[in-house]
């Protein structure tokens, strides 16, 4: 079942049971529902853990809004919440974006058509193409701009390859030859990442997408 479902699942039984107690006299559901409603929060944030395990970013920081909600609204802490949550949002981000970028492919030249590619636009846009014969990957990074990796003339290594995205109120468009093994994972914060390509190839080396979008989205296709 997918997590969406069991998560209207979850709610609607929740409510149930708080409705059918009030009628029973044992609590006020429109008070519990003002003081734990953060609690559907926290369950979103664990569902997607559970549904994208190798995405921790994402749902811990789904999670964590969750709790700091509840800590407020139960009035373990007092004051006020949006004080707390930004200023926390904002670390975790950016802890995330450089242990994201830590262990991924480096590279020294910017867009070369080796192995490795690289690519980065600030308040701009870039365009690298590969004709590797054996790619590996690498790392694109939009903010505020656009990056287009052009991957068509390029071949994927046997062992597969990886391609780190950031994308911050911007856009990375990756393009891929028909017949590739393409998968995605990561972390969409008001932002989208979108594979068009998938489920093409059933075997073979895959080409795995990792990405960040704040505000921002991926898209991988085969033309533009």
């Amino acid at each position: 079942m997918k997590p969406g479902r069991i998560l209207l699942g979850l709610v609607l039984i929740a409510l149930g049971v708080l409705f059918l107690l009030d009628r029973a006299g044992a609590l006020e559901a429109g008070e519990a529902i003002r003081d734990w409603w953060p609690v559907a929060i926290i369950a979103v944030g664990a569902l997607q853990l559970f549904d994208r395990p190798r995405s921790l970013l994402g749902p811990v920081i789904v999670i964590g809004v969750g709790v700091v909600l509840l800590l407020f609204t139960t009035d373990v802490v007092r004051g006020s919440v949006f004080a707390v949550l930004w200023p926390a949002l904002l670390i975790a981000i950016g802890v995330g974006i450089l242990f994201r970028h830590g262990g991924g492919p480096r590279v020294s030249a910017e867009g070369s058509s080796e192995d490795l590619v690289r690519a980065t636009a600030v308040f701009g846009g870039h365009e690298v193409a590969s004709r590797s014969a054996a790619f590996r990957g690498g790392s694109a990074t939009a903010v505020f701009g656009g990056v287009t990796l052009d991957l068509r003339d390029a071949r994927l290594d046997p062992e597969g390859a990886r391609i780190d995205v950031t994308a911050i109120f911007g856009g990375v468009e990756i393009l891929v030859p028909r017949g590739w093994r393409v998968t995605t994972s990561g972390t969409p914060i008001l932002g989208g990442i979108d594979n068009k390509t998938a489920g093409e190839a059933a075997g073979g080396p895959e080409l795995l997408i990792d990405a960040l979008a704040i505000l921002g989205g991926a898209d991988i296709k085969h033309e533009r």
